[in-house]
């Protein structure tokens, strides 16, 4: 199909050397028209044969792109939690969004541009070739300069791209970051602070552009320098030719046309290709999140287990984040039984929340294993293994939309009446139907709209409706009133009845409450027991126990 489109282009010139040689100079007006209307009818062809091409390479292109969204977005879901602890959100939204938007139009008319390039410079050259040899060799005579010169703008415009997107991956960071910390920015009074930042990187990436920028106002003008030494050469030495009745009018001006048909694809190819030289360095960040592999896969004999006892084990586990990173965990070891609750307590940074983390498999221990009902963690699919744990943050994450739709991300297929009866098993329906709009208030992003009682409530049905054998909580810090930490209190023993709890603990209420308490101290269990049997210790919990117990939170 290209080659007919590329056809049709030196029909033109063609016809153009009739008109001038066998009718204009002659003074032979007959048949004029007809050729005149030969000459409109391939243009408005060509035309046509445009418009069609557009409409199948942009709906091509837009599909192709959506799939590279798609199959970016689903390969992040495989990733482990190690990815996202150590790449900033904002980069990670920078590289599924504007780096796929940045390869639109060359992946649309790229190949295109590229075929249809090199198909008229070809057929230009072939009848350039066809007409004159030796004016033939007056326009190639450029070409070893321009394309020399292309590949020099080439290696020094990719380097360009590559800091502009670099640099573009940090501004959206710091966007994420100062959106999502707004409310800490305004109480702490550091909106100039932030501001400076993001001025300051704002900045970083204006020079980084202004430099690409730079490379292209040299690099279109070098293409019109060819494109005018090769028209002036063509005109001096066409003209004397012509002059001495080697080479007819028609011919040379046929010969001009071709020229165009030479140097206008290459000029519209420098400016695909500068929009190539961004895309390259978009398509390198893009394909370096797909190349990223993920830390935690299934073993290939790890198998899915239908139901689980509820029994956790440790055995001699340590951890720590990154090998460049300190030990974390040393030597755990401990056993839970089926339905118990277990408080974990400790200072912060005590490696309570990495405890939670292993057994989840968020992380893989470097040392030792955790087993699930005497089974190492890694026998069993992942899918399989978080099927049976629910965790609830410390934050209570919700997403957009409401709370019905949040309540059945613990299980999509439940019913509106299942979902309301499990709330009102928990005794968290009040709560619910409280709200504005009752279970359809819309919450916000991450829940903004919901007090944090409010957002622990939809927390504990989520965890309900799905199920698990294994609950893990990491108890929320602040304060509640006391009719909504009365009911959340009485929610999570129901939640729990039946179920193995781990509660990252905080609130001495819960902690004397467990069936077990482990004290953790520098990523060691240093105590475990009941309340009464650690503080007739008079070890490191009764010190936590009297340290904290004028607030009644443990830290």
């Amino acid at each position: 199909m290209e080659v007919a489109w590329c056809v049709s282009y030196m029909v033109g010139p063609h016809l153009v050397r009739i008109a001038v040689d066998d009718y204009l100079v002659p003074g032979a007006f007959t048949g004029l028209a007809l050729l005149c209307a030969a000459y409109a009818a391939n243009t408005v062809l060509r035309a046509v044969w445009v418009g069609f091409e557009i409409r199948m390479l942009v709906s091509a292109g837009h599909r192709v792109l959506g799939d590279l969204r798609g199959a970016t977005f689903e390969h992040l879901q495989t990733l482990s939690m190690s990815y996202f602890d150590r790449t900033q959100q904002g980069r990670i939204i920078a590289r599924v969004d504007r780096d796929i938007d940045a390869l639109e139009r060359p992946l649309i008319w790229g190949p295109i541009s590229m075929v249809s390039t090199v198909l008229l410079l070809t057929f230009s050259i072939g009848s350039m070739l066809y007409f004159d040899r030796r004016l033939t060799l007056v326009v190639v005579a450029c070409l070893p300069t321009l394309l020399l010169s292309s590949e020099v703008f080439r290696r020094i415009g990719l380097q360009a791209y590559r800091d502009v997107r670099s640099a573009l991956s940090r501004v959206t960071a710091q966007y994420a970051e100062s959106i999502n910390g707004m409310r800490v920015i305004q109480a702490s009074v550091q909106e100039t602070r932030s501001l400076n930042e993001g001025n300051d990187k704002i900045e970083v990436m204006r020079k980084a552009a202004e430099w690409t920028i730079r490379i292209w106002s040299a690099y279109i003008p070098m293409i019109s320098l060819h494109y005018g030494v090769s028209g002036a050469g063509l005109l001096f030495f066409g003209g004397k030719l012509v002059l001495a009745g080697e080479v007819t009018l028609g011919e040379l001006i046929a010969f001009l046309m071709m020229l165009e048909f030479v140097f206008e694809p290459i000029e519209e190819m420098g400016q695909l290709y500068n929009e190539l030289l961004g895309a390259a360095a978009a398509a390198e960040r893009v394909f370096s999140v797909l190349d990223t592999k993920p830390e935690i896969m299934d073993d290939a004999q790890a198998c899915a287990v239908t139901s689980v006892e509820g029994r956790i084990g440790f055995e001699n586990v340590r951890f720590r984040y990154r090998k460049d990173l300190p030990w974390v965990l040393h030597d755990i070891s401990f056993q839970l039984e089926p339905g118990t609750t277990t408080a974990i307590v400790g200072h912060t940074g005590a490696g309570k929340s990495s405890l939670a983390g292993l057994l989840c498999r968020f992380y893989e221990a470097q040392e030792g294993v955790v087993t699930v009902d005497g089974r190492d963690i890694r026998e069993i699919e992942l899918d399989s293994l978080r099927r049976h744990i629910a965790m609830i943050p410390q934050d209570g994450y919700l997403f957009s939309g409401s709370v019905m739709e949040n309540l059945r991300f613990g299980r999509p297929d439940a019913s509106d009446a299942k979902i309301i009866e499990a709330a009102e098993s928990l005794g968290v329906g009040a709560i619910l139907k409280a709200l504005p709009d009752g279970y359809q208030t819309e919450v916000g992003e991450r829940g903004s709209r919901l007090s944090h009682g409010q957002r622990q409530a939809v927390c504990y049905v989520r965890a309900l409706l799905a199920d698990p054998r294994v609950f893990i909580f990491d108890e929320a810090t602040s304060s509640l009133d006391a009719v909504t930490e009365q009911t959340l209190q009485t929610a999570f023993a129901r939640l729990g009845k039946g179920r193995t709890t781990i509660v990252i603990a905080h609130r001495l209420s819960t902690i004397r409450d467990a069936d077990r308490i482990l004290v953790v101290d520098d990523g060691r269990i240093v105590e475990s027991g009941r309340h009464e049997e650690l503080l007739a210790a008079q070890g490191s919990y009764a010190l936590l126990y009297s340290d904290y117990a004028h607030s009644e939170v443990l830290a």
